[in-house]
């Protein structure tokens, strides 16, 4: 069974849960999940405390996971805006009967509310592990199966997981009448060395390694996801193909959004169509028939060797983050706040919030996991 930690479910600004102690995080028995039991002391679970955080944030501060090569940290602030609709899970025991490390992080960033971003952290760890191929995946590594193999089938598993979270949430939206909830992910996995990341929207992941050219402990911050922008070729194509459209919007800096059909004249007509700035996303039931796609990027990669023979930090981060700090950036300051014996989640969120008050920018809400590997 998956032992996880997850964001406090908010209705209220996030740190009014958490048995009335106002930021903080602990471990939460999710409608979908077991009982959790991570491999974290309660101490390190609930140090966030009212007089540190203000409403709308959360942490955990850096703590080694048992029987794992790594320690996490994340740090979540609502920044300008009125209501937290980031959602993050952190699962470092996925597989307790795994042979090897097997661990399971994400970053899920709601649009109109947190209807989505909180039911989908609670839906996608339970979609993954009750994969067809998640189980083959499982008995190919025990098998000892070629790595192309057991890599397909994790890739597949991550499909799988991304598309029955998303109908799954679709059927809650239904019932709820939440027809314009949506959320963008990063998701992480991590098994013995290899890590497998899955996307879809503007959030992202990077990975901060170790020069290979000689340059000893100098890190190179390298993005593993590309932003779904609606004017892509690729995305632009799909979405005038199922009769969506793309436009710039004036009044929101001149950036791309996707629509659907005849937007103004479904307005004139009395309607509420929807519009988005990424082009996929969990939810939208208004977007989907008009190409906005539930099939996320995955990419595979392998700790220990080239290029990525000594990786330090995987960062996942919602764009609140990114709109500010390039990869190199914030590779630099987690580097950074761990020589200085700081949170690298937390120093990347206030180094973007800083930086968001000197160029006199609204905030957006801000989530980081990062985790370092020893």
């Amino acid at each position: 069974m998956p032992i996880s930690l997850a964001s406090p479910s908010v209705k209220a600004p996030l740190g009014a849960a958490a048995a009335g102690r106002p930021g903080s995080c602990r471990a939460t028995k999710a409608p979908l999940l077991p009982p959790a039991r991570p491999g974290m002391d309660e101490s390190s679970q609930t140090r966030a405390t009212a007089s540190r955080l203000p409403a709308g944030c959360a942490e955990i501060p850096p703590t080694q996971c048992p029987g794992t090569s790594f320690s996490v940290s994340v740090f979540q602030h609502m920044g300008d805006r009125k209501t937290q609709e980031d959602r993050f899970i952190v699962v470092p025991k996925l597989d307790p009967e795994s042979p090897v490390q097997c661990a399971f992080f994400g970053v899920f960033d709601g649009t109109v509310g947190d209807f989505a971003s909180e039911n989908v952290k609670d839906l996608v760890v339970p979609q993954l592990v009750a994969s067809a191929n998640w189980q083959a995946a499982r008995k190919a590594a025990a098998a000892g199966r070629p790595a192309e193999e057991q890599d397909n089938l994790l890739e597949n598993a991550f499909r799988d997981m991304y598309r029955q979270a998303d109908d799954a949430l679709l059927a809650r939206c239904a019932k709820y009448t939440q027809h314009y909830a949506t959320c963008t992910s990063v998701t992480l996995l991590v098994v013995g060395d290899t890590l497998v990341f899955g996307h879809l929207g503007d959030s992202r992941i990077i990975v901060a390694k170790e020069d290979e050219s000689g340059n000893r402990g100098q890190l190179i911050g390298e993005q593993m996801t590309e932003d779904h922008k609606p004017d892509l070729e690729n995305e632009r194509r799909r979405i005038e193909q199922c009769g969506g459209m793309v436009e710039r919007l004036q009044n929101h800096s001149n950036k791309p959004f996707i629509r659907g059909g005849d937007f103004m004249m479904r307005k004139a007509l009395g309607e509420q169509p929807m519009q988005l700035q990424y082009s996929r996303a969990f939810g939208a039931k208004d977007l989907k028939i008009f190409g906005l796609s539930n099939v996320p990027d995955v990419k595979i990669i392998r700790m220990g060797a080239s290029p990525y023979r000594h990786v330090r930090f995987i960062i996942l981060a919602s764009d609140g983050l990114w709109d500010v700090l390039s990869s190199q950036q914030a590779a630099m300051i987690a580097q950074h706040a761990v020589e200085d014996g700081q949170s690298p989640a937390e120093t990347l969120v206030r180094h973007a919030l800083h930086e968001q008050a000197r160029v006199k920018a609204r905030a957006d809400n801000i989530t980081a996991v990062c985790i370092q590997f020893n």
